[in-house]
């Protein structure tokens, strides 16, 4: 069962880990949530507990230690689930942060930003990026239409806050360092935020969290450093990321109480915090063992608080091994895995059909430092926080009907703006299949899916294949209008190379029509093997430029058995129901057709054998899933051809 507390608006990047500690808890420490805290007292006196903590007095929580060592957490936690003023009751886990590859030395150039604008910079694919500054153009974030400042949490393990490159909310309310409660909110002295681990408003100056807020709210257009995903959003930091989970509910709880005195006070108190950004979790870690951490999100979501949850730095399926938070199923999180300036997830990064959202860029991410330095970082610690920026972007951009409606239904108008993120990706063939929304984040299609406006999508986004000399190979581009508006677009070729050739280089298209673009390669009139590449632009008034990278593998195939007389030919691609197979081959032999998944698991195989110069096979996949698969033909144990394949 899930328990459903009030809480404020919110959303919330969690890119937390494990790593190396599963599931371990700490020993003779657990959490209950009682459903009155007059049952305290009973509690203690009749089970040989004692008060650690109080976690939250909002929605009774409590860190309690078992003071007979003799006993394990799970003869006490199975005892006290018996007890009917007892919500939740779990152990304590350990945290600590998502971030396991190495920190670069830094520049402070914007130019360096590929996240925000690719344009191939560092060996990267241009348009592998985020379109901020085609968000920009709508945009900057900073207020809602009804004048509210919008903040995002940051929940991590602190943050410079003399940083002079970022934004940062004060409460104004409370008088700095005076040990007085100014405010009465029930937390003295903060001013700055709130220090979970002291109890104080003393946010100690850490690395990660100030790279990581910076991705989020680094201001921009301001002629030094480097430009968060919002020019002008305040971050609230909190330090309360890591060492325990008892840590983490506290940091959620404050988060909470922020908003809900905004609510309470009609914005005169609190803060508007519209997102909140975790970067730690649990490798391995099973839902069913942190009620109460999942609990919390459903209670922030139900006031319109989305928590944005950065997966594992780990190679594996979370579907399959479970995840803190990414694998827990509510639904008021987006999960989020990291992603290349090549549009292709980073082998370190975590998966899942089920329970990983989207891809966001993670790999080598320019952000702020300690003492006003700029360093460069990867993890999905750093993929997260851009999500946690586009919900801030976007609620900046809504109108005032939009925000009345967030007010006043908040959690149906939270599960919106997800929708908008997850729709509004690009689709990469390296997500498809392996994530819920088969993309990475695009901020200026989510907006334009907000506001109604025209937005396309492509697919695919990369074109890689090998082509014998003296051949041609037709391959598919889909255009997709993804707004409510008509949209006429172009179709342009850098340089005009003399080896490709397109079907239509304009269309128009109507709310949610495709366009299919058929792409010829061609290595008839190349005299050279080598690599042949080029980009695809699909560009119209108002809408993102969008981008589909050719790389042509040219190669002499006369030491192949049947030389250049070899002649192959699968369609369509992408396919559907059926994947056909035109191939003329000299000689008599055995002929083998291999298929495999993205895993390298054999999903067909076909053998025959040959005995004339052509053979047409066709291979019925209705039952495959969506992805990409790859194929291998070989002719008498030779491998002739082999390529990709992609199943919408």
């Amino acid at each position: 069962m899930k328990y459903y507390f009030t809480l404020a608006i919110l959303v919330l990047t969690i890119s937390f880990s494990f790593a190396q500690l599963g599931n371990k808890v700490v020993d003779h420490e657990i959490m209950v949530q009682l459903s009155n805290s007059d049952y305290l007292g009973d509690l203690l006196e009749n089970h040989n507990l004692e008060v650690l903590d109080i976690l939250s007095a909002r929605f009774n929580i409590y860190l309690l230690q078992i003071k007979d060592k003799v006993k394990s957490n799970s003869e006490v936690i199975s005892r006290l689930r018996t007890v009917n003023y007892i919500h939740n009751v779990q152990s304590n886990h350990f945290v600590v942060i998502r971030n396991t590859q190495q920190n670069i030395p830094n520049d402070s150039l914007f130019e360096d930003q590929w996240a925000l604008l690719n344009t191939g910079q560092g060996s990267g694919y241009a348009g592998a990026d985020i379109s901020a500054t085609l968000a920009w153009d709508i945009t900057t974030g900073g207020v809602t239409a009804h004048g509210d400042t919008i903040v995002v949490a940051v929940v991590d393990d602190g943050c410079d806050i003399e940083q002079n490159d970022l934004n940062l909310w004060r409460n104004y309310n409370e008088i700095p360092n005076n040990g007085i409660d100014d405010d009465d909110n029930g937390y003295v002295d903060d001013y700055n935020g709130w220090n979970v681990y002291n109890n104080s408003g003393d946010i100690p100056p850490t690395n990660h969290g100030t790279h990581v807020s910076g991705i989020i709210g680094a201001i921009g257009n301001n002629d030094r450093g480097i430009s968060g995903s919002n020019w002008d959003v305040k971050i609230l930091p909190i330090a309360g990321e890591s060492s325990t989970e008892s840590i983490v509910v506290k940091a959620l709880s404050y988060v909470y109480e922020v908003r809900e005195k905004y609510d309470q006070t009609n914005g005169i108190e609190g803060a508007f915090i519209v997102a909140q950004n975790n970067s730690f979790g649990v490798d391995k870690g099973q839902p069913n063992q942190y009620p109460i951490w999942e609990a919390m999100y459903d209670s922030l979501g139900s006031i319109g608080i989305l928590s944005i949850g950065a997966t594992a730095n780990r190679s594996w399926d979370i579907d399959s091994v479970g995840d803190i938070p990414t694998a827990f199923e509510t639904p008021f999180m987006i999960s989020v895995t990291n992603t290349t300036n090549r549009d292709f997830k980073n082998n370190s990064a975590a998966w899942g059909k089920t329970t990983i959202d989207l891809g966001a860029p993670g790999t080598i991410i320019w952000s702020l430092g300690l003492n006003n330095t700029y360093r460069m970082s990867s993890g999905t610690s750093m993929a997260t926080p851009f999500v946690s920026g586009a919900i801030a972007l976007l609620l900046s951009a809504a109108d005032s009907a939009f925000i009345n409606n967030y007010k006043n239904n908040p959690a149906q108008v939270a599960l919106m703006l997800k929708e908008f993120i997850l729709n509004g990706v690009d689709i990469l063939p390296d997500l498809d299949s392996i994530t819920v929304s088969g993309g990475r984040l695009n901020l200026f299609k989510s907006l334009n899916l907000m506001l109604g406006n025209a937005a396309i999508d492509v697919n695919p986004q990369l074109i890689s294949e090998e082509l014998p000399l003296g051949y041609t190979l037709t391959k598919s581009i889909f255009i997709t209008n993804l707004g409510s508006d008509t949209i006429n677009y172009e179709i342009s070729i850098d340089n005009n190379p003399g080896w490709i050739y397109l079907s239509d280089v304009e269309g128009q298209l109507m709310d949610n029509e495709t366009d299919t673009i058929m792409v010829e390669l061609s290595t008839m009139n190349i005299d050279s093997t080598g690599v042949y590449s080029c980009i695809i632009n699909i560009s119209g008034q108002n809408i993102d430029t969008s981008y589909t990278s050719v790389i042509m593998n040219a190669f002499d195939d006369s030491g192949i058995p049947g030389g250049n007389t070899n002649k192959v030919n699968v369609y369509p691609n992408p396919f559907g129901d059926v994947v056909r197979f035109d191939c003329k081959i000299r000689g008599q032999g055995e002929y083998l057709i291999n298929i495999y998944d993205i895993l390298g698991n054999e999903v067909y195989k076909h053998q025959e054998i040959n005995r004339n110069s052509s053979i047409t096979h066709i291979w019925h996949c209705d039952a495959v899933k969506s992805g990409i698969y790859y194929y291998e033909i070989s002719f008498n144990d030779v491998n002739i051809y082999s390529g990709k394949l992609f199943k919408n």
